[in-house]
């Protein structure tokens, strides 16, 4: 009986070993958004945005509306005549060096409805990518102004995205997280799988004041934003935020009084395969 036992567990070893042999895992790093494979789009230099067609936010940014570099302490616009556009795109990058930007949208003279600023480490690897609401019947402008010094130019493109869905609809059926305000903070970990996130924040027809940042460490913010809307429902927030290889914490703050919370959803947007993250186990409850 003890030797059939035993031929019975060496066969079951030698079968063991033979299969795993006949597995072979490929070394390369495959890209998906939201569950669809992009096994056909390999990453070149520092991170590129991927979006399936139809969303909130144009790949092709770059080709389509060319960058145009702003120097330090520069102001640029871009004009929409009344119902040109529903939306459009601000996407902001530099050679390596730091970005320093505020972008508003002026809808007369004295009138700014939404304004925000960025702040990034390195522009070439925190590359900004947000979408603005425009009003119906009115002609805006978007004012791109940068705050760094002389030395430290960037690139800008500003395109028309109206023939794309926008950032709520892209949103419907996701549940939001209540932030509220007096400086009310909710924090998102991710892990080495997520190579970037999409940030949507909105109100029920309030003003919004929020501060959003990305770290990588204590008191390591790679990206900085403050938003401010008067009325968010109309003016939404939405931002693609590039995330540092390795693990990462993105921080949104209410800024506004106890009387006004806001809505902050947020979810991965680009993230490598499973096959990747094998590799990497940091032991967290990651997207």
């Amino acid at each position: 009986m003890t030797t059939m036992a035993s031929l019975r567990l060496i066969i079951l070893i030698i079968a063991f070993v033979l299969f795993d042999s006949s597995i072979a895992f490929p070394p390369h790093r495959s890209f998906a958004r939201r569950g669809i494979d992009n096994h056909l789009r390999p990453r070149v230099g520092s991170r590129q945005l991927i979006a399936e067609v139809g969303g909130p936010v144009d790949e092709d940014i770059w080709s389509v509306s060319p960058p145009v570099r702003i120097e330090g302490k520069s102001l640029k616009t871009w004009a929409f005549p009344s119902g040109a556009s529903k939306r459009v795109q601000v996407s902001i990058k530099s050679l390596g060096r730091p970005t320093e930007a505020s972008v508003e949208l002026w809808q007369t003279p004295s009138y700014t409805p939404t304004k925000f600023t960025v702040e990034c480490e390195d522009g070439s690897e925190n590359v900004f990518h947000s979408t603005i609401e425009l009003p119906e019947g009115h002609p805006v402008t978007v004012a791109v102004y940068n705050t760094e010094c002389q030395q430290f130019p960037m690139e800008v493109s500003v395109a028309d995205v109206g023939h794309l869905e926008s950032a709520s609809s892209t949103f419907q059926g996701h549940r939001p997280q209540y932030i509220e305000g007096g400086k009310a903070v909710k924090s998102y970990t991710f892990g080495y799988g997520v190579e970037s996130v999409e940030v949507f924040l909105t109100t029920k027809m309030r003003n919004m004041k929020a501060y959003i940042e990305i770290l990588q460490g204590p008191n390591d913010d790679n990206e900085i934003i403050e938003v401010e809307t008067d009325n968010a429902s109309i003016h939404p927030f939405y931002t693609v935020i590039q995330t540092p290889e390795g693990a990462n914490t993105l921080r949104i703050v209410n800024d506004n009084s106890l009387e006004f919370p806001l809505e902050a959803y947020v979810r991965s947007f680009e993230t490598v395969s499973d096959e990747a993250k094998q590799d990497f186990n940091y032991g967290g409850p990651y997207f």
